[in-house]
């Protein structure tokens, strides 16, 4: 694949990004989803998408935030802020979104439309801590061609289809079938999706 810039800028790029993320929700109480769709809506995310080296390298996040607020407000807030940023759920979101968008080529928004903020939020427990290639991965699971509610689920809570067998009960070769769609889960015994819920700690009916 093609890239729109330079593996030597991403670090630099998903670094802002992550510090942008950081601020809105941490230091002016912005919504995180709502403030993503802001980064959307003002075009600062096509300029990344596009590789501007304005915006790939030569802005702070906070410098990001504010440009966001005011194309998106009109105005931006008088702040005087010292760019020291502990590695937040929010910085994890905004870094690895920006890998990610830099590795799939997909625009920020139609990784958002598929993979909502709150959702890449709940994935940090999960994979902060693991090489970024496993966030590709998970994130990439939610694009494939008939992609399962099970499939999506169990990939984001890193989980293997015998781990989930050996934790649900249920056996392998059905969850096999579920995934593949030679079984379709919404007609499923009640119990074995119970069961598959409280392994993956989902919400109940999630899988249906």
């Amino acid at each position: 694949m093609t890239h729109a810039y330079s593996q030597l800028y991403l670090a630099k790029a998903a670094s802002a990004v992550g510090n942008m993320l950081h601020d809105a929700v941490n230091e002016f109480g912005i919504d995180g989803g709502d403030f993503l769709d802001r980064f959307v809506q003002s075009g600062i995310a096509g300029e990344i998408e596009s590789g501007n080296p304005k915006y790939i390298a030569g802005k702070s996040g906070l410098e990001l935030c504010l440009e966001v607020i005011e194309r998106t407000c009109g105005r931006s807030p008088r702040v005087e802020l010292i760019e020291s940023y502990d590695r937040s759920p929010e910085y994890w979101v905004g870094w690895m979104f920006t890998h990610y968008q830099w590795h799939s080529g997909r625009s920020f928004r139609s990784i958002l439309d598929t993979v909502p903020y709150y959702e890449l939020l709940g994935l940090y427990p999960i994979l902060h801590e693991a090489a970024v290639e496993k966030s590709y991965e998970v994130l990439d699971a939610h694009f494939k061609p008939g992609a399962n509610k099970l499939k999506l689920i169990r990939s984001r809570s890193c989980m293997t289809q015998k781990a989930l067998s050996e934790a649900s009960g249920v056996p392998i070769n059905t969850i096999r079938a579920y995934e593949q769609g030679r079984k379709d889960i919404s007609k499923a015994h009640a119990d074995a999706v119970i069961r598959l819920e409280r392994a993956l700690k989902c919400d109940s009916g999630e899988l249906r």
